[in-house]
């Protein structure tokens, strides 16, 4: 099951940035309650997170602490979600799965030097994406966790996203030799396609369902690549969410 979240502490690294969401109060712990309570209808014998590969140990020490606490004052969503789901279902820890890497290039920059039109297109096309970033702040306040992840998780909220902003300025966006476009979108599907590596690496014997809890912008990508293996059928949690 690949579960687009949003990044309750912000996500100024984003192309477009999501403003913090304050989790912490009674009201938005209850619902992410409610939420754990439906996902673990699903019976997910492993959780995966968008935290760094190499991060295992730290990971698990990180959600020890939190079985031992028994609460968190963290904001970030694998904290909120993936731990209390995996607390829930008695899982010994969650496994992160993320591989960082650089997705721009000296192509597109040279690009948009010589072809400025390439650069005003992309910028237009984020303009729209900061502008839908705001009124889903500002629509997230008045609606509770699950609708926000509902929305998100919808063909129309995944494909409005990384699809949209991604491929709407870089599929074209190349002159002679020149690339830079299609050589981004390469890198951003290398770094989803390490990530579904990483998945296989993590998985135990016999196990038949994983929850992946990632940056909604992840899902389409991940979810084709997971598509072209025999190994995986990738589901949507909107059944859960509805």
């Amino acid at each position: 099951m690949l579960l687009g979240t949003y990044h309750f502490e912000g996500s100024p690294s984003d192309g477009v940035d999501t403003p913090a969401t304050d989790i912490l109060g009674p009201h938005r712990q209850a619902e992410l309650d409610e939420l754990v309570t439906r996902l673990a209808g699903w019976g997910p014998e492993q959780i995966a997170v968008e935290w760094p590969f190499g991060f295992a140990d730290s990971t698990t020490a990180r959600y020890q602490r939190y079985l031992a606490q028994g609460t968190t004052r963290n904001h970030n969503e694998v904290d909120q979600i993936a731990f209390r789901l995996a607390r829930r279902l008695g899982h010994a820890t969650v496994h992160p799965i993320d591989h960082q890497m650089p997705i721009g290039n000296d192509s597109i920059e040279a690009l948009y030097v010589r072809r400025p039109e390439f650069k005003a297109h992309s910028d237009s096309l984020m303009a729209v994406l900061s502008k839908r970033a705001d009124s889903t702040s500002a629509w997230q306040r008045e609606t509770s966790v699950i609708e926000h992840l509902r929305a998100a998780n919808s063909d129309e909220g995944l494909q409005g996203g990384n699809s949209f902003a991604m491929f709407g300025s870089m599929l074209a966006a190349g002159e002679g030799r020149n690339r830079g476009g299609p050589q981004l979108l390469a890198r951003w599907y290398e770094r989803n396609i390490i990530m579904a590596h990483n998945l296989t690496r993590v998985l135990r014997p016999g196990t038949r369902r994983v929850l992946v809890a990632v940056g909604s912008g992840h899902v389409p990508a991940l979810r084709n690549i997971l598509h072209e293996s025999p190994d995986f059928c990738p589901v949507s949690p909107l059944p859960f969410l509805r």
